[in-house]
């Protein structure tokens, strides 16, 4: 997102929420203010204060309701000399990397596509299935499930590449898609000892699978359906142009262009049959007893945050707020 004169102008007419919530806890000096998109705050807050010089009570939390709003927030909040002693810390996702953002050292941006990628990784991995399942790292067990899960997550990336350049290729034309419209069970079952491709994955058949929905919201005259149909029908060719160079740069960085609601599908579906080939008692050695993991929970940002990466560019990230002088701000 370029950030221009307009953009600005626009930004400080904003009387949003978050920005009237800000303004009510300035007074708080001696607390950090800390902005994400949306829920992004169920990863980061234990985060915040482990790694920080500030307790949980000092942690000031605003939602701001999407990447956009937020970064018009922090360019809001920065053009306020007054707050520039404000301790302030800005967490955004860095999506595809196709925008360009200019910002300062409060604002972290993910080396992922989003925090959810951070959940898929195979040291957090690792940790949950110590914990959740009780399994040691020296059974073979541990051994057994690991390999499966990388093994595993290695094909589901492979399917889905072309997914994941297909949204990108419609983004970087400067058309939003509807991610939602992709069912990934349509295209992918995943076991723990296999996955499988159930549709193809190609340009044309992404191109029909997406059309066919936007011509069915015509059909049950959904909002803006017939809007949304012709803005695909003026850009699919430019698309087309340009997809195969992009599916080659997903293929080239699958872990940190993945769409971070894919990766998440990815885990829920392997523990979800990891979890019934456990009480079937048809893979591992044994049965793992008290296994109740909830995987369906609404509530998975939080469920499973202590198991998710910390990554080293997050810890330096907040560590640099352990020695913020808090100094007194006249508002």
């Amino acid at each position: 997102m370029a950030i221009t004169k307009e953009f600005m102008k626009n930004s400080l007419k904003d009387k949003s929420v978050t920005w009237t919530e800000f303004l009510k806890n300035v007074k708080h000096t001696n607390s950090i203010h800390c902005f994400f998109e949306g829920e992004d705050a169920k990863y980061y807050l234990d985060r915040v204060e482990d790694y920080t010089s500030y307790p949980l009570s000092d942690i000031t939390v605003y939602s701001c309701d999407g990447k956009r709003n937020l970064l018009k927030l922090y360019k809001k909040i920065s053009s306020y000399e007054k707050y520039n002693a404000l301790s302030k810390a800005f967490f955004v996702d860095k999506d595809y990397g196709l925008e360009t953002i200019e910002v300062d050292d409060n604002v972290y941006i993910t080396p992922y596509y989003s925090i959810e990628n951070f959940y898929v990784h195979k040291s957090s991995f690792k940790r949950l299935i110590i914990k959740e399942f009780g399994i040691h790292t020296f059974d073979d067990d541990f051994k057994k499930v690991t390999e499966d899960f990388s093994s595993q997550y290695k094909e589901f990336l492979n399917i889905i590449s072309p997914l994941n350049a297909f949204i990108y290729s419609f983004l970087k034309v400067g058309e939003e898609i509807m991610i939602d419209k992709f069912r990934l069970g349509d295209f992918i079952d995943i076991k723990v000892d296999n996955v499988t491709k159930l549709k193809d994955t190609g340009f044309d058949s992404l191109k029909a699978y997406y059309k066919e929905k936007l011509e069915r919201d015509i059909t049950r005259r959904r909002p803006h359906a017939e809007t949304n149909l012709n803005k695909f029908n003026a850009v699919i060719d430019e698309v087309e142009i340009d997809f195969f160079n992009n599916l080659q740069k997903v293929i080239d960085n699958k872990e940190t262009l993945t769409h971070g609601k894919m990766a998440m599908f990815f885990l829920i579906k392997f523990i979800e049959d990891l979890k019934l080939v456990n009480k079937k008692s048809n893979y591992f050695s044994r049965k793992r007893q008290g296994v109740y993991i909830d995987i369906q929970s609404n509530n998975i940002l939080s469920n499973l945050s202590q198991y998710a990466l910390t990554t080293d560019c997050l810890i330096l990230f907040l560590k640099k707020y352990q020695h913020v002088a808090k100094e007194e701000i006249m508002i």
